[in-house]
């Protein structure tokens, strides 16, 4: 009989999407066959707050946790509410159906009965299934988000009147909200975009995205133009329809270059420089107005440091190619072969030792036999004299490709370099990462600790540049 610390589990596994919903009905449903259990035979798993609609399974951690369990083939059966509990999306449903078959899992839904069909070995069933499961989930999603944009949580500049549903005008934040899309009608550029922007970011406490995505909001013109045209009566607007959607069409090419601008300034963020006098790793901040950004350190306890992500880009290429053209060839050829000396030395000693053998095996073979025999290939001397000869060859088929690796190294190393070369322009940062240790930025000078090789010729460790010149 099997211990209980190694018997097969029964898990029962229930989900709320939001922290709000309540698991009682789950805990309900499958509480009829946790009563024929004893408690050491149970696992419970509740997975709070987790929607399937948004998460993959292997965002989600409980999920994982059931997983784990069928892998390490502990589990017995899974108890679940119905299929969506356990997950929305088709293709991951149908994984979990393959799983749980592989190591002979059942699983038992709690809600059938109403309306909800019993789990079934037919891949074509549960196929459909979890099809039909899965478009349920979306409309659920496509449900929420709409329900969302006509009656979010919060709005800015707005107050809700919780009995009614109302959305009126914040008085404290009316006039500032009506002077933003007043402003947002007058630009004629992306610099008065920028303009309006830092202003507005203080005054409203709001990120540039945040500004831009109230900008394109239509609740601001009580309406929801998700599906359709349709008007909010709960809604007090800020701006007409009429002049919400000719702000987008006048100025829509302006929010979008904007968010695009800031997106690569955001991602060009690759290099992680140190100040020099506190050691600590500089601030990355964008310039949205001149389409660039700087490396900046906030202490006020040593002089001033800032450096411009164009200039240090420079500085790293110039680095890059300083460290590429100090490559020594003649020393990695001739670090090959002494490699291939040492590795042929010791290939050749081995065949010696193996010749050596071989001999005294053929001498038995010759001396020793009495007569010839029809199954002479089954001798345990000749099967130990093939597997000498094979391991002979292998050595020599080892110093023959050596051989040839060495021949070839020069031309691979020259490939190696021009491959190097070309990196400093299309992957400085892969280069960057393998190169250079670290960056370090003064206030006149900076300092690049690059990581020291055999392979470099003539190079010290510290090199300062000031201004376009290499010091």
């Amino acid at each position: 009989m099997q211990s209980i610390d190694t018997q097969k589990k029964h898990v029962f596994f229930r989900r709320v999407s939001t922290a709000g919903q309540d698991i009682i009905t789950q805990e309900a449903a499958d509480l009829p066959y946790r009563e024929k259990l004893p408690d050491e035979e149970i696992i419970i798993i509740n997975e709070i707050a987790t929607s399937a609609n948004k998460k993959a399974i292997n965002e989600r951690p409980e999920m994982q946790r059931l997983i784990s369990l069928i892998k390490d083939t502990k589990v017995h059966t899974i108890y679940a509410f119905d299929r969506s509990r356990l997950f929305r999306d088709f293709y991951e449903g149908m994984e979990f159906n393959d799983l749980r078959a592989k190591y002979n899992v059942q699983v038992i839904y709690t809600s059938v009965g109403n309306g909800n069909m019993p789990a079934s070995d037919d891949v074509f069933v549960e196929g459909l299934l979890s099809m039909f499961s899965d478009i349920e989930g979306k409309n659920i999603a496509r449900r929420s988000r709409e329900a969302r944009l006509r009656y979010p949580a919060k709005k800015f500049g707005y107050q809700k009147q919780k009995e009614t549903k109302h959305f009126l005008h914040d008085s404290s934040k009316k006039e500032s909200v009506q002077q933003y899309f007043a402003a947002l009608k007058e630009i004629g550029s992306l610099d008065d975009l920028y303009k309006i922007t830092k202003e507005y970011r203080k005054r409203f406490k709001k990120t540039d995205e945040q500004l831009i995505s109230m900008a394109t909001d239509p609740f601001y013109a009580a309406y929801d133009l998700e599906r359709g045209t349709n008007k909010l009566h709960h809604v007090t607007s800020y701006i007409s329809i009429e002049e919400f959607l000719q702000l987008q069409r006048a100025k829509g090419e302006f929010f979008k270059s904007f968010l695009e601008r800031k997106k690569s300034l955001k991602a060009q963020n690759v290099y992680i420089p140190y100040c020099g006098y506190c050691r600590k790793p500089l601030i990355y901040k964008i310039e949205e107005e001149s389409n660039g950004a700087h490396y900046i350190c906030s202490s006020k306890l040593h002089p001033h440091v800032n450096i411009s992500f164009s200039d240090l880009s420079k500085l790293v290429g110039c680095i890059l190619s300083e460290i590429i053209q100090n490559l020594d060839e003649e020393k990695l050829i001739d670090h090959s072969i002494r490699c291939y000396r040492t590795i042929k030395k010791k290939l050749k000693a081995e065949m010696d030792i193996i010749d050596l053998n071989l001999s005294g095996i053929t001498e038995k073979i010759v001396l020793e036999s009495d007569e010839y025999s029809a199954d002479w290939k089954q001798d345990p001397l000749y099967k130990r004299q093939q597997l000498l000869k094979q391991e002979y060859y292998n050595c020599l088929e080892q110093i023959q490709e050596y051989q040839s690796a060495l021949q070839k190294n020069k031309s691979v190393i020259k490939i190696i370099e021009g491959t190097l070369k070309n990196q400093t322009k299309t992957n400085p940062l892969m280069l960057c990462d393998m190169l250079i240790n670290a960056i370090y930025i003064y206030g006149d000078n900076i300092q690049v600790d690059a990581f020291y090789f055999d392979y470099l010729e003539d190079m010290g460790k510290a090199i300062v540049f000031e201004g376009d010149d290499t010091v």
